[in-house]
């Protein structure tokens, strides 16, 4: 062959393969994922996003099956984005995980650094394959109890979670460094790309766990390609038992001469080494098979029965996952005892509403439902820290006990719930935070400030101090006159627990004036809530005159 005729055959095959099924998956992979950190980066008060932030979130159909099944509730928010899934999934297979799962892209993106790997037998590799079933089985049994597991496993709440806790608020710190170090460049950034992150500092706990988990997700690598999403991962077994029922189908034609190259580049090992033989509850649909395939023997079709040559026809059958029975009810049992103890935390008490507080400062954002709705409901994903622009927003650690892990909590000393925003019920996919609106935190009580008088400025030294009053947008600090001294005191009926007055408290390190969360009125309606504020505002003459008595007193 002619050096002419050589370089336009290798031209042509560079064109075949730009344009080859698996770089049309690539396309779309970088394309959802660039959406996803477009949407996680535009999760900002106030929100100005066409799709929904949590889009991501919604379409996760193991995060709506858990979320519904533990509050035993249709959530309407997350239905139509559920069936969506659904239903590519019954037609197309497991081309969520393959095209869609921003996880999944990045542990293809990060892949690229462990491709020395030591490859593990086959033989072992499919003893882990099944963990993830028994994982499903763990996570579903625990939902059906009424506790919410998933969001450890969750591909696309643990990495939301990670973004938020462990990377963004180091990007903001490069962020803020960038535009006062480096003057134009810096200027121009800011000037694009201010709005993406908040005034206010942000600093996370438990980010190092976050970024912890996502760290060995990423190191698993090294064992084999995609190794979380082959073994453990629980949305993608959902997927896969979906898929057996899937419309389109793998077809291996007479032109298969068995060289084994299909197995040995498949990163889900869906296709057996021996036999070539193809288990749908593996595939992904990555079409590394068909653009290396040197016959082009293999394709995707609709499948509308057996639709391979019957001397293969034994060969690329179905394989259901050989799970062991015993291992499946021992993960259902360990769902169980996860149920029995969460539920039966030690560090939890009933409160006067019969809802379980496991800590003093147990406070959850405006709008939040009852405890034992929310716990079922939350998926921990953190998209309401992401938004909080203030900071106050943090993963709780025993403030809700074992149950309430990582569930978001408000701290005021590192950032008060700013009166004018409403954003964590926007951007909460399973809505265990309902929408509000700004004129509604007004009655949205979260908690109570309680002045400490041996640390308040003016009860224990007699000093000046108006921080409290000044700062309260409610108007909840009136004043008590005692030997002709004014001292600060808090109206219970009209503090909604905001934090406002403890962020902004002088006293160091612990505030003079506190927030507990046995102000709060979750458990009523929103109308209940709005009369009892309406009532405490009929009840204010007296608290009024007590100002005008504090004024002439300073006098």
């Amino acid at each position: 062959m002619k050096v002419a005729d050589r370089q336009e055959l290798k031209r042509k095959v560079i064109w075949r393969d730009l344009f080859s099924a698996r770089n049309f998956r690539r396309f779309v992979q970088v394309l959802a994922l660039l959406l996803y950190l477009a949407l996680f980066f535009a999760a900002v008060y106030p929100l100005k996003t066409f799709l929904p932030p949590d889009m991501f979130l919604r379409l996760s159909l193991l995060n709506d099956l858990s979320a519904m099944l533990s509050s035993r509730t249709i959530i309407q928010q997350l239905l139509p984005w559920a069936l969506v899934v659904l239903v590519a999934t019954l037609l197309l297979g497991r081309v969520f995980c393959g095209w869609v799962c921003p996880l999944g892209t990045v542990i293809d993106i990060t892949d690229r650094f462990f491709e020395k790997r030591v490859r593990r037998p086959l033989m072992r590799e499919r003893r882990w394959r099944n963990v993830k079933f028994y994982l499903l089985a763990f996570v579903t049994v625990s939902a059906l109890l009424g506790v919410q597991i998933a969001f450890l496993f969750d591909p696309i709440a643990l990495l939301t979670r990670t973004f938020t806790l462990a990377f963004f608020p180091p990007l903001q710190l490069a962020y803020q460094w960038f535009g006062s170090r480096v003057p134009l460049v810096g200027d121009w950034f800011v000037q694009h790309f201010g709005w993406i992150f908040p005034e206010a500092a942000i600093h996370f706990r438990m980010g190092v766990i976050a970024f912890a988990i996502f760290a060995l997700i990423i190191a698993a690598n090294a064992l084999s390609p995609r190794f979380w999403c082959r073994n453990l991962c629980p949305l993608g077994a959902l997927l896969g038992l979906l898929s057996k029922f899937s419309l389109l189908r793998k077809r291996v034609s007479d032109a298969c001469d068995r060289c084994r190259i299909c197995s040995s580049l498949c990163r889900m090992q869906a296709i057996d080494n021996n036999t070539i033989r193809t288990n749908s509850t593996e595939c992904i649909l990555c079409m590394s098979c068909v653009a290396t395939c040197p016959n082009k023997a293999i394709r995707y079709g609709l499948h509308w029965g057996d639709s391979a040559p019957e001397k293969w026809a034994k060969e690329i059958s179905e394989r259901h996952p050989q799970l062991v029975r015993r291992r499946i009810v021992f993960a259902g049992l360990a769902g169980i005892a996860w149920a029995a103890l969460a539920r039966t935390n030690a560090g939890a008490e009933l409160s006067v509403s019969q809802q379980p507080i496991s800590s003093p400062f147990l406070l959850r954002p405006p709008g939040s439902l009852p405890e034992n709705e929310f716990l079922s409901r939350c998926i921990r994903c953190s998209m309401c820290m992401k938004v909080c622009p203030t900071g106050g927003l943090q993963p709780a650690i025993a403030e809700a006990g074992l149950e309430g892990f990582w569930t978001p909590v408000l701290v005021p000393r590192m950032g008060e719930c700013a009166p004018e925003c409403t954003a964590c019920g926007q951007v909460c996919p399973t809505q265990a935070i309902q929408p509000f609106n700004a004129e509604e935190k007004a009655w949205l009580y979260i908690g109570t400030a309680v002045i400490d008088r041996s640390l308040c400025l003016v009860w224990s030294a007699q000093k000046e101090c108006l921080v409290c009053d000044e700062v309260c947008t409610y108007r909840a600090i009136e004043w008590k006159v005692i030997d002709g001294i004014a001292y600060p005191t808090v109206n219970d009926q009209i503090c909604v627990g905001c934090g406002l007055c403890e962020a902004r408290c002088p006293v160091q390190p612990q505030a003079a004036i506190r927030v507990y969360s046995f102000g709060d009125k979750r458990s009523w309606s929103r109308d209940r809530q709005k009369r009892w504020r309406q009532m405490a505002k009929r009840k204010g003459a007296t608290w009024e005159e007590l100002n005008l008595q504090r004024g002439e007193s300073q006098r």
